[in-house]
């Protein structure tokens, strides 16, 4: 703005100043000058901002937050790794937006089970929240737009063995565009 305002007092004493041809040589170079400068500043926002995004564009923390069968309670061992996505969010990511997205493996609800999470879509959406409400309760950590998503089984691997099914049953944290 100042750089603007600058330009804007150069171009109008250069106006006011027809008559002393020497003084308008002056006022001239130093608004080539202004904006050269201009423009090389310009050049390096750019640079910055193309430096920023390579860092925080769709970064998925990893590694995610895996869920037993047919459960959206946080185990200790994602306890303690949502214990360190939280100070990676404050440290290198603060004030960024992100979204959690949870995901569930193939398998459907059984009737047991029916009551509490009526489908696989709502298990996931379920085991998005708790991550969000962990965050939020132990560790103050929220988002101006906080996005919860809830996927059904989009498998990382082949998902046709028992071995393989605790990969899909997880939580995901996509840290958004700072831009």
């Amino acid at each position: 703005m100042r750089l603007f305002l600058g330009l804007l007092l150069a171009t109008v004493l250069l106006a006011g100043c027809r008559g002393n041809n020497q003084g308008r040589q002056n006022l001239q170079s130093r608004v080539d000058s202004l904006q050269s400068a201009n423009q090389e500043l310009g050049r390096q926002v750019d640079v910055l901002r193309d430096s920023l995004q390579g860092q925080q564009e769709g970064a998925t923390l990893s590694p995610p937050i895996y869920f037993p069968s047919g459960s959206a309670w946080i185990p200790d061992r994602g306890r303690r790794q949502l214990d360190k996505h939280a100070q990676t969010l404050k440290q290198t990511y603060p004030g960024a937006d992100f979204q959690i997205q949870g995901y569930t493996d193939s398998v459907p609800i059984g009737p047991t089970l029916e009551d509490t999470y009526p489908s696989n879509w709502y298990l996931a959406a379920q085991r998005a929240a708790a991550v969000a409400h962990y965050l939020d309760t132990r560790h103050n950590v929220r988002s101006n737009s906080l996005k919860i998503e809830a996927f059904g089984p989009q498998p990382v691997g082949p998902n046709e063995t028992p071995e393989r099914r605790p990969k899909e049953r997880r939580v995901e944290i996509v840290v958004e565009d700072g831009t």
